[in-house]
């Protein structure tokens, strides 16, 4: 990768290495790279509260820019990405999606495969050697940023390895990616980077040009679409249309929320008295302005709500605190007053 960049055997790092100098010892140590694979454990938060923690693990090539990422945790994704689209699958769902690249809000979990070029586009303001530890203190591009962010790099000069990298997204929000089980250059099977769908699961509609893809959806279903009330301030990521085991027509909207998690909104032609969240979930029925709404508590602090409008019943999952917003800005709306008045039938 760094052929013809002046590059010769590495030298020692030391206390009195320029930050440039010590960038560029690391690079050196890099050069060999063409491939990576890693587990990583993804913290997020203000200063050191850490509120978010994600593990996943992470291979990539190098050469190209491909690298897929599988998301552990109760609800598994798999993340395929390469220079002209990025596929998404919620492990055992009916379908996937196709974006034009990574959400921004996702970034961070790219960092341990781009290590080298973000050394490389980096500006490197101080380094740091506590014994086999180098610390790089450094301002990176990012392509979700019209700034360069700072970032905080730890490399491991015994193993050659990577350590840490953290983002300082916001003035009260750090990211930090602490890298283990660090391969270089593994033997990885064919078609490592390639998804292929499971039998029966669809691709979604892709979100090149939002205005297109939803006028398609619209022109697949049998009900109106119900949008997420503008003031929610609820980005559009993914939409997906399908038909159910029982012949139904569906869409599925995923979107990322002001906080950055996500959200996804369920939605079918309203059947029979009300709304029934998915068997096996416990619900109540609680009253949002003009909307009776069947509420459910699920783990890892998530949350399912389903209510009517007119004929399209509304199935919402996320974050407790998203979907309570997500609610109230709903029940705030006018247009929604005329909804049945039709209760949701709790889940058993």
């Amino acid at each position: 990768m760094l052929a013809g960049c002046g590059f010769s055997r590495p030298s020692a790092i030391t206390h009195n290495s320029k930050p440039r100098t010590a960038a560029n010892e690391i690079l050196a140590r890099m050069s060999s790279w063409k491939t990576i694979r890693a587990a990583v454990q993804e913290t997020q938060g203000p200063g050191n509260y850490h509120g978010k923690t994600l593990d996943y693990e992470i291979t990539s090539n190098l050469s190209n820019g491909q690298y897929v990422i599988h998301l552990k945790g109760s609800h598994p994704v798999s993340v395929y990405v390469n220079t002209h689209e990025t596929i998404w699958y919620l492990d055992h769902a009916s379908h996937y999606s196709v974006l034009a690249k990574l959400p921004s809000a996702d970034m961070p979990w790219a960092v341990a495969g781009e290590l080298p070029a973000l050394i490389r586009r980096a500006q490197i303001g101080s380094v740091r050697v506590q014994g086999n530890l180098v610390t790089l203190d450094m301002s990176v591009p990012l392509p979700s940023s019209k700034d360069d962010t700072r970032a905080v790099f730890v490399f491991n000069t015994t193993s050659d390895m990577p350590q840490s990298f953290s983002l300082q997204l916001g003035k009260n929000d750090v990211v930090k990616e602490v890298f283990s089980h660090f391969q270089v250059n593994p033997a990885l099977p064919s078609g490592t980077f390639t998804f292929t769908p499971p039998r029966g699961v669809t691709p979604a509609i892709s979100l090149t040009q939002t205005g297109t893809a939803l006028s398609l959806a619209k022109s697949q279903l049998n009900f109106p679409i119900v949008l997420p009330p503008q003031a929610a301030g609820m980005t559009l990521d993914a939409i997906n249309t399908g038909t159910n085991s029982k012949g139904r027509r569906f869409v599925i909207l995923t979107f990322t929320a002001r906080d950055s998690s996500s959200v996804l909104i369920t939605e079918t032609l309203k059947q029979g008295s009300g709304v029934v969240l998915p068997s096996g979930v416990t619900s109540t029925v609680e009253t949002v302005g003009p909307l009776s709404v069947a509420m459910a508590n699920l783990p890892n602090n998530m949350a399912e709500a389903g209510f009517v409008d007119h004929k399209t019943q509304v199935v919402v999952e996320g974050n407790v605190s998203t979907v309570d917003s997500l609610l109230n800005e709903w029940g705030s709306l006018p247009s929604l007053s005329a909804t049945s008045s039709s209760a949701p039938t709790p889940s058993p």
